[in-house]
């Protein structure tokens, strides 16, 4: 299927959200943030459509700049009428392409673990598997926690955890976890959530804001990213949970972890999305 491409505007806003609504059982985040992505001037928001005059929109993506050396794919989405059709292998072309052409050093991009046409895409494109972070999940009202347990920890900000990470395994590379993404430590801010450490481990805890340019949580749902010893990282998330159950709401807490902490998240009613091991890959394609 040929198909033509150009860079979004506002008055295709009203078209992307048509897709967008069909897209996670009506809960892509892309709505949220489209606005501001369009006015980023240091990315690109191109379109796929279906007709030489570039007016019946079939999907999208972004190519966001980092710098002089890193291109972040993102919101790729395919209308789900025409899924199944190529039309994201022709989309990653596209992005990539633009991404080579602006002179960058890498092109990177993440995934699902159970995505096998994401990850077909990464194997065509030649993109290599650089990272992945473990993802599990409980509901509150299934937490088996233990009762006013002491724990000690040190609040900390994005100015303070920069260097901090790097006493940690983040594995190949300065980028960490955020959730569903991944982000060069470089560019974290408190728009990024809020940390805890104990020495052995940090936590970062991202909650729904109202004003963001990424992926969040829903208004129920509380992420928890950690990197560190096991038996640390475990306690810096009893310790979150504690704090958040205070509040006596119904909340789904999602956690991104190495798969050793994951054994201990367990025991007090964790599991893996699907009860498969699921997690988060970071791919990258380095250019020559």
């Amino acid at each position: 299927m040929k198909v033509y491409f150009r860079e979004l505007t506002s008055e295709d806003i009203p078209a992307i959200k048509d897709i967008s609504k069909d897209i996670w059982e009506g809960e892509d985040y892309i709505p949220n943030v489209i606005d501001k992505w369009l006015q980023d001037t240091n990315s690109l928001n191109y379109g796929t459509f279906k007709d030489e005059d570039k007016t019946e929109l079939i999907g999208f993506g972004r190519v966001k700049l980092y710098n002089k050396e890193i291109a972040w794919l993102e919101g790729g989405r395919i209308k789900v009428s025409y899924q199944g059709k190529g039309i994201g292998k022709l989309q990653m072309g596209y992005a990539v392409e633009y991404a080579s052409k602006s002179g960058v050093k890498v092109a990177q991009y993440d995934t699902g673990s159970d995505n096998l046409a994401s990850k077909a895409l990464a194997k065509y494109y030649g993109f290599k598997q650089k990272k992945c972070m473990d993802f599990v999940m409980v509901n509150s009202d299934d937490i088996k926690l233990p009762k006013n347990k002491a724990f000690k920890v040190d609040e900390l900000k994005a100015n303070n955890v920069r260097e901090l990470y790097k006493d940690f395994d983040i594995g190949p590379g300065d980028e960490i976890c955020i959730g569903w993404s991944y982000i060069p430590l470089k560019y974290i801010t408190d728009d990024h959530g809020t940390w805890i450490y104990n020495q052995d481990a940090i936590l970062q805890k991202i909650e729904y804001r109202s004003f963001f340019t990424h992926e969040i949580p829903l208004k129920n749902e509380i992420w928890m990213i950690t990197y560190g010893k096991p038996k640390a990282a475990f306690e810096l998330i009893q310790y979150t949970i504690q704090e958040e159950l205070e509040n006596k709401e119904s909340i789904v807490f999602e956690v991104f972890c190495k798969s050793d902490t994951v054994e201990l998240l367990k025991k007090i009613g964790f599991n893996y999305y699907k009860e498969e091991r699921f997690g988060v890959i970071l791919f990258e394609k380095i250019f020559h």
